[in-house]
């Protein structure tokens, strides 16, 4: 009889699936770069999807983000915070430099990812980081990235400052005017609004009343939204608006930093004149800035709002040497407006002027001008301080004559 042997089936190998993902990134948004990383993702995805025991975890992207910093890249954050969820084993990226050109950064994320069971692979550079010499190696070529990476800013740098010495502008994006590829063309409407900011700055109307004129009009931002006070200030301050421009007034002072630095003599500056079409004349230009730099010798509430410019930046503390700023105070009957020293609105009043009513302060200076009416414009020629102590005002005239009220009888008009 024959002999039967019983023998167990073999149980079939299960194959261990691993999360896999796929970071690219490309520096500018221009079509070629763009065309590349869409090529990029359509490899990627075929690459995971067909390759056994491999599950897709997706393709993350970043276009038009430098790879100095790691700030501002939606797609690699959404790619660690993925990891940190636990929802991907392992990384593929084309090469070192698509993921950091800084060597900081990229230890970093490595080292985080490392620490998470997370391996890259860099195709280039044949370099997996779940292997022993993979972070040794890793560091060394990091290192001569972020050397190409200094040598390629260098080179960019070195053109856009030679375009500088030939009067070339490197800035092409300015509210009132549109860039053809070749020059400035001033846009219409927008150069109005321009024109209204200066000039009711100089009648003593604030930037922010200003925009909240603009915007009730219609007017809007170069991206479609109301006017922003901000960009008020900085259109009183740009002398790019008479028609001339001075360049290199700023600078990166390295890679990787985080924003532009005022240049105050570190690179050379070069002015150019006529440059484009004019918005506003020089002479305006000039009253202006003369008007600003008053302001801000006088501090912070050197500000006028519409109706308070003759009391504006007027009304010293003779305790702090502070201006007074004005304030709005609200009771039962109503709302009414008073001036107090800028020092007590910091919490530090405790040796600073009274406030006063604004009310009665204008009441006393028609007064003491004998005026038949309260006079913005006459009040702010014949006026020059109002200087507050703990028991009377002094009011210094034009001429520096003096007139002094005790503040009883302020209080009691």
């Amino acid at each position: 009889m024959a002999k039967i042997e019983q023998v167990t089936p073999a149980k079939p190998v299960r194959v261990k699936l691993v999360n896999v993902a796929a970071y690219a990134r490309v520096s500018t948004a221009r079509e070629r770069q763009l065309s590349s990383i869409a090529a990029q993702v359509s490899y990627y995805s075929r690459l995971i999807q067909s390759t056994p025991g491999w599950v897709y975890a997706g393709v993350f992207t970043d276009e038009g983000i430098t790879g100095t910093k790691t700030s501002g890249r939606q797609g690699l954050a959404d790619l660690m915070e993925l990891a940190r969820n636990g929802g991907v084993d392992i990384v593929l990226c084309k090469s070192i430099s698509r993921l950091a050109r800084n060597t900081l950064d990229l230890l970093r994320i490595v080292r985080e990812l490392k620490n998470l069971g997370v391996s890259i692979r860099f195709e280039r550079e044949h370099i997996d980081t779940a292997t022993a010499d993979g972070e040794l190696l890793l560091t060394l070529l990091a290192s001569f990235a972020q050397e190409e990476s200094a040598s390629l800013s260098a080179n960019v740098k070195w053109a856009i400052r030679q375009g500088f010495k030939q009067g070339k502008t490197n800035s092409f994006v300015l509210y009132g005017y549109r860039w053809d590829g070749e020059r400035f063309h001033i846009e219409t409407r927008e150069a109005e609004a321009i024109r209204r900011i200066y000039t009711s700055f100089l009648a003593g109307i604030s930037p922010e009343k200003t925009v909240a004129q603009l915007n009730a009009e219609g007017y809007r931002s170069l991206t479609g939204k109301p006017l922003d006070p901000n960009l008020a200030r900085r259109i009183l301050e740009n002398e790019r608006y008479t028609g001339n421009q001075m360049l290199q007034k700023t600078f990166i002072p390295a890679i990787g930093a985080k924003r532009e630095v005022k240049n105050n003599g570190e690179l050379e500056r070069y002015w150019v004149e006529d440059s484009h079409p004019a918005i506003i004349d020089t002479e305006t230009f000039q009253q202006v800035q003369t008007e600003l730099a008053r302001r801000r010798r006088l501090g912070l509430a050197a500000t006028p709002s519409l109706a308070t410019g003759c009391f504006t930046s007027r009304i010293k503390c003779a305790s702090c040497g502070r201006n007074y700023q004005r304030k709005t105070r609200y009771r039962k009957a109503g709302a009414y407006k008073i001036w107090r020293c800028w020092g007590a609105c910091l919490g530090q009043g405790n040796t600073c002027g009274p406030d006063l009513k604004e009310t009665r302060l204008k009441q006393t200076v028609i007064k003491i001008l004998t005026l038949a009416k309260w006079n913005e414009e006459e009040i702010m020629s014949r006026l020059s301080c109002i200087t507050v102590m703990k028991d009377k005002l002094i009011f210094t005239h034009d001429d520096q004559r003096q007139t002094i009220i005790a503040l009883a009888q302020l209080e009691g008009e």
